[in-house]
């Protein structure tokens, strides 16, 4: 059971993350309707890169607020807890990978192609991860 003095600054902490969390699909909304209506690889690119700063700080934020969260709870982890931190790493690591892509897919026509098909692949998946976390997250409360 938690102790009455710090239920507040939990409820604040968790509201706080649950908005910040609940911001992410926009990105990756984004993302999605760039990749589909995009008229040259070198437009792409640069709305890639503008939107890929609002993606990591809204990533940042919630995982650090989670983190804040976990340790007002004393590290105590469930189901929930578990799920949001595999999503997490999905998207660390999902977005590492296409950083790495990049770099490479920039040499040519081909490879650039290939990377978009990659980039919709794993943003639509993004978003059905988060639909699928966000209903997880309100079925346990």
């Amino acid at each position: 059971m938690m102790d009455h003095s710090i239920i507040n600054p939990y409820m604040d902490g968790r509201t706080l993350h649950q908005i910040f969390a609940s911001l992410l699909f926009i990105p990756y909304v984004w993302y999605i309707y760039v990749l589909f209506t995009f008229k040259t690889y070198k437009a792409l690119n640069s709305k890639l890169f503008f939107i890929m700063p609002i993606v990591f700080f809204l990533v940042a934020v919630s995982f650090f607020s989670g983190i804040f969260l976990l340790a007002m709870r004393h590290f105590v982890m469930d189901f929930k807890i578990s799920a949001m931190i595999f999503v997490f790493l999905c998207y660390a690591i999902g977005e590492g990978v296409r950083l790495k892509k990049i770099k490479f897919a920039r040499t040519s026509e081909e490879r650039f192609a290939k990377y978009v098909k990659g980039c919709k692949i794993m943003y639509i998946c993004f978003l059905v991860l988060y639909i699928i976390m966000m209903g997880i997250a309100e079925g346990m409360n």
